[in-house]
């Protein structure tokens, strides 16, 4: 059996970022990554839903 044990948070200190120029700097920064990684994501997603469905189309005409 596992057991968890939570810290307590400290809700009452919020962290803040120092300068915030330089956190939208760092947005735009990662903004194209972000992008680029989204739509590669979205491609294999759109390439595992056609071979799963070309896999079922298949193996339906093999055993129905």
């Amino acid at each position: 059996m596992f057991h968890i044990q939570a810290a307590p948070k400290r809700w009452d200190k919020l962290n803040s970022p120092k300068n915030k120029a330089d956190s939208t700097c760092k947005t735009s920064q990662v903004e194209p990554v972000d992008n680029k990684s989204s739509q590669f994501a979205k491609a294999k997603t759109t390439e595992y839903i056609s071979n799963t469905q070309q896999v079922y189309y298949l193996e339906r005409r093999l055993f129905g």
